[in-house]
C-alpha cells in the first residue's frame, strides 16, 4: 500500500493535470478482506468521507495489533482502494481508478490454486483500459475499482469476471 502511495506522490506532478491517468494495483483480497468487516471498520474502507489520517490511523492499528492474520495483503489492497477514493477527489480531473490484474501464478500465489503465467495471462486488461481506455468522465468516475475483466466491481464484496457490472457508488 504505501509503495503505491509513494509512487503516486513523486508522478502525480508529472501528469497533465486536465487528462492524467492513474491505475493503483488493487486485487480481489481488498473486497474480499472487506466482505468480513463489520462496523466502524466496514465503513472506514467503504465511505468515501473516510480521511487520509483515519485510513493510516487505522492501518497503524490493524499492524500494531496483529490481528489482520494472514490477511495481510487483503488488508493492505482493500487500503489501495479507499485511497484511491482519496486521491481521486483530490484530482478531481485525473481518470484515479484502480483495479485487479486477476489471479495469476506468482511466488505469493504459489500452492493456492493459481495456475496461469504471468505472460500466458489477461493480466494487462484492467490496467491497460484504465490507462489507455473509453473510462467515465471524471465528474462522474471518482476512483472506482475495476475487476481483472475491466469492468467495475464493488470495492465491498467479490464480483468475478463475466458477472454483470456493479452501478452503485
Amino acid at each position: 500500500f504505501y509503495g503505491s502511495v509513494r509512487c503516486c506522490a513523486h508522478f502525480l506532478p508529472l501528469l497533465d493535470p486536465e487528462a492524467g491517468r492513474v491505475c493503483n494495483i488493487a486485487s480481489a483480497s481488498g473486497p474480499n478482506f472487506v466482505t468480513g468487516l463489520r462496523g466502524e471498520r466496514r465503513e472506514l474502507f467503504t465511505s468515501r468521507a473516510t480521511s487520509w489520517e483515519q485510513l493510516h490511523t487505522s492501518l497503524q492499528s490493524f499492524a500494531d495489533s496483529g490481528e489482520y492474520g494472514s490477511s495481510a495483503y487483503g488488508l493492505s489492497k482493500a487500503a489501495v482502494n479507499q485511497w484511491t477514493m482519496q486521491l481521486a477527489a483530490r484530482y478531481p480531473k485525473l481518470r484515479i481508478n484502480s483495479c485487479s490484474p486477476g489471479y495469476i501464478l506468482t511466488d505469493l500465489t504459489a500452492g493456492m490454486g493459481a495456475s496461469t503465467r504471468p505472460e500466458d495471462s489477461k493480466c494487462h486488461v484492467a490496467p491497460l483500459h484504465l490507462l489507455f481506455g473509453e473510462v467515465e468522465h471524471p465528474e462522474v468516475n471518482k476512483g472506482r475499482y475495476y475487476g481483472s475483466d475491466a469492468v467495475r466491481s464493488p470495492i465491498d464484496v467479490y464480483r468475478g469476471p463475466g458477472d454483470p457490472p456493479y452501478v452503485g457508488d
